[in-house]
This record gives C-alpha cells, sequence and structure tokens, in this order.
C-alpha cells in the first residue's frame, strides 16, 4: 500500500497505489475527519484521499476549537500546502463548502496552486453562508435540528455529557460560519465549480446551491441526490461514484 503522510490536522487515507490525484474533504458542523472514512473502501486506487480534522473533535478533542473563519482558514491552508503535490480537487459538505471556498480563494488571489475543481455539497452560495438562527437556539433546539437533519442519531439524548459536548462543537462551528466575511461581492473562483444537493434536504434546496453558478469562471455544475441534508452518508456509492467522475478517473 501506498503510504500518505497524516498530520495534527490531516487525515491521510491512502489508496492501494502510488496516487494520481488528491481529493481534499473538509467536514460539515459539528463533524470529523472520520465522516469520509468510508470513502477509502469507494475510490479508485490511485486516489489519495486527504480528510481534514477541525480542531477541538475526535483524535483532537484537547486541541481548542476555532471560532473564526479567518483563523481556521489560514490555519488548515498552511497545513495542507506541503501536502499537495498532485493535481487535486476540494469537496465540502455543508460547512465544509463554505472551508473549502475560502481556501480556494485565497490561494487564488495569492497565485498559490488552485484545486482543479471545487464540489460543494449542501450549502448555500458565499452571501447567504452565515446562518445566524440556529445561535440562538438552547442546547435542546440545537440537538434537536441536528437530529431532525440526519447528523446524530436519537440515541444522543441518553448521554447528557455527549449532548453538552456536540452542541458546545456546533455552536462553535455555527460561529465560524457566523463570522464569514462573505457579501454580495464575494468573488468568482477562476475554477469550475460543482454543487451537490439532496433532493429533500429541509434547509438547503437545489435551487439555492445553483446559486453558486455565480461564483466561477471557469464553469458550473449542479447534481442532486436522493436523500436529506446528510445524503453523502445515505447514498455513500453513489456520491462517491459521481465524484469520481469529476476527478476524470476511472471509477470501480
Amino acid at each position: 500500500m501506498y503510504l500518505g503522510r497524516t498530520t495534527p490536522l490531516i487525515k491521510h487515507f491512502a489508496g492501494a497505489s502510488p496516487p494520481r490525484h488528491q481529493l481534499v474533504c473538509f467536514p460539515y458542523a459539528g463533524g470529523g475527519a472520520s465522516f469520509y472514512r468510508p470513502w477509502q473502501d469507494e475510490l479508485p486506487p490511485e486516489v489519495d484521499l486527504l480528510a481534514v480534522q477541525y480542531p477541538g473533535r475526535e483524535e483532537r478533542i484537547d486541541d481548542p476549537l476555532i471560532d473564526d473563519m479567518d483563523e481556521l482558514a489560514g490555519l488548515l491552508a498552511t497545513e495542507l500546502a506541503p501536502l499537495l503535490d498532485l493535481p487535486f480537487t476540494f469537496f465540502g459538505h455543508s460547512m465544509g463548502a463554505a472551508v473549502g471556498y475560502e481556501i480556494a480563494r485565497r490561494w487564488g488571489e495569492s497565485g498559490f496552486p488552485t484545486p482543479d475543481r471545487l464540489i460543494v455539497s449542501s450549502q448555500f452560495a458565499p452571501p447567504r453562508i452565515p446562518v445566524g438562527d440556529l445561535l440562538r437556539h438552547d442546547d435542546s433546539g440545537v440537538l434537536d435540528e441536528l437530529v431532525r437533519l440526519g447528523g446524530v442519531p436519537r440515541s444522543v439524548y441518553e448521554s447528557p455529557e455527549l449532548v453538552r459536548l456536540i452542541v458546545s462543537v456546533v455552536r462553535n462551528d455555527y460561529q465560524v460560519l457566523e463570522s464569514c466575511r462573505f457579501g454580495a461581492d464575494a468573488p468568482a473562483l477562476d475554477l469550475p465549480v460543482t454543487a451537490f444537493c439532496g433532493a429533500d434536504d429541509p434547509v438547503v434546496t437545489p435551487q439555492d446551491v445553483r446559486e453558486w453558478a455565480a461564483f466561477t469562471r471557469a464553469g458550473f455544475t449542479n447534481r442532486t441526490f436522493d436523500g436529506g441534508h446528510f445524503y453523502p452518508r445515505e447514498r455513500l456509492t453513489e456520491t462517491v461514484a459521481a465524484v469520481t467522475e469529476l476527478l476524470a478517473l476511472p471509477a470501480r
């Protein structure tokens, strides 16, 4: 097996063959790199999967949380840059789409190599990314919304300690989204953008994700999957196959 490089903030799920393409995946609010672990078994062996691990969760649980997009994107961009030595693609789900966009924007403006493509999933286009309502809910309201979206199972209600942990991380991550300074003048990217969405997503609709078309000067496509906000989990094989097609590599 090809052995890739793992850093504290980048989990490296290497394929069985020397890589020809790198796929960088950014998790949703409250999520971690493990969300993408099942993708390794669905991707072609020559795809190098790098899953971002935001501080303060999973094996980085003791790291301080970061609640500002500028700080988080800057930290991750610094961590990622030395690892990207092949053609690469960004995939971001929900909050991860905003993080991926911000890093791609920074690199494009600084002259650093940018992704071959940005794939955004279940997220509003930049001017609409801030989402203040959830921050005004009490802990029970936050958890109810997460369960409704399918982000956590109902069984979490049985563990008050787990509830406190989940809610604190989610509140932090929504603060990251609140800190986004994307306005109506958010820049378009000089790279292709593809938007994915679940047909039954109660928050971000297929029409919403099509607004990403205004934020690329290099071509836009979109695709709708059966499922809700967490359709990548519900439709794992179909989702990864669609991503693989965009990498111009043969699917398994």
